[in-house]
C-alpha cells in the first residue's frame, strides 16, 4: 500500500511539475517581463479557494524591477531548472532505465548539468536580488541549492563505484530538491487562501518545501 501511495505521489507530482516547467520556459521568450503572467494565478486561486487575493500580483510588482537588473541570471536559472525537471523524469521511468540505457544516461547527464546550473543560479539570485521573504528565504534557497548539487555529486560517485541503488537514491534526493518548483506553488496557494502577505507566504513556503520534499523522497526510497 505504501508503494502504491508513494508511486502515485511521485508520478502525480512529476506531471504537475512538467506543466509548471514547460510554462516557465516562457522566460526564454519574454525575459523578465514573464513575471507579469504570475498575476493571473490570483484569479485561479480565487476560483479554487473562493477567496480573492493579490498574492502573486504583489510578488510580480515587487520582483519585476529586480528581475530586470539581473535578467540574464534569472532567465538562466528558471530555464535550466525547468529543463532539468523535464530531463529528470527519464531517470525514474523503469522502462527507459532498463530497456533504453542510452537515453537514461544521456538524460542523466543533461539533468546533472542543467540542475547544477539551475540550483547554483537560484542560490546566487536569491542573495543578489534579494528574494522576497527576507533572510530566511535566502538561507533556505542557498541551503537547498547546496544540498541539491551535493546530492548530484554523490550520485555520480556512487555510479562510478557501481553502487547503482545508492546512485538512484541520491538522484531521487536531488530531484526532490528541484521539485520544490512544484511544492512552493502548492504551498503558496494554501497560504494565499489564508490571506497571508506575499512576503510571509513566500518565506514560509521556502522553509517548508525542502524538508517536505526530502521526506517524500525518503518514504519513496523506503517503499
Amino acid at each position: 500500500m505504501l508503494k502504491v501511495i508513494s508511486n502515485f505521489t511521485l508520478y502525480f507530482g512529476m506531471a504537475l511539475a512538467v506543466m509548471i516547467a514547460v510554462y516557465s520556459l516562457r522566460y526564454l521568450i519574454d525575459g523578465a517581463d514573464s513575471v507579469d503572467a504570475l498575476s493571473q494565478t490570483d484569479a485561479l486561486l480565487g476560483y479554487l479557494f473562493g477567496q480573492e487575493g493579490t498574492f502573486w500580483h504583489d510578488f510580480a510588482v515587487s520582483q519585476k524591477p529586480l528581475y530586470h537588473l539581473s535578467e540574464f541570471a534569472v532567465v538562466a536559472h528558471i530555464s535550466t531548472a525547468s529543463i532539468a525537471v523535464l530531463a529528470g523524469m527519464f531517470q525514474f521511468v523503469p522502462f527507459i532505465r532498463n530497456k533504453i540505457p542510452l537515453l537514461h544516461r544521456a538524460s542523466g547527464y543533461l539533468y546533472a548539468f542543467t540542475a547544477t546550473l539551475g540550483l547554483a543560479l537560484g542560490a546566487f539570485i536569491s542573495v543578489t536580488l534579494p528574494m522576497v521573504g527576507g533572510t530566511k528565504t535566502i538561507l533556505f534557497n542557498v541551503l537547498g541549492g547546496s544540498l541539491g548539487i551535493s546530492f548530484i555529486l554523490v550520485s555520480f560517485v556512487s555510479i562510478w563505484r557501481q553502487q547503482y541503488l545508492k546512485h538512484g537514491q541520491w538522484m531521487l534526493r536531488s530531484y526532490a530538491v528541484l521539485m520544490t518548483i512544484l511544492t512552493i506553488y502548492l504551498l503558496i496557494g494554501v497560504f494565499s487562501s489564508l490571506g497571508l502577505s506575499a512576503e510571509l507566504g513566500y518565506g514560509l513556503a521556502h522553509m517548508i518545501c525542502f524538508p517536505l520534499n526530502l521526506l517524500i523522497a525518503e518514504l519513496y526510497s523506503y517503499a
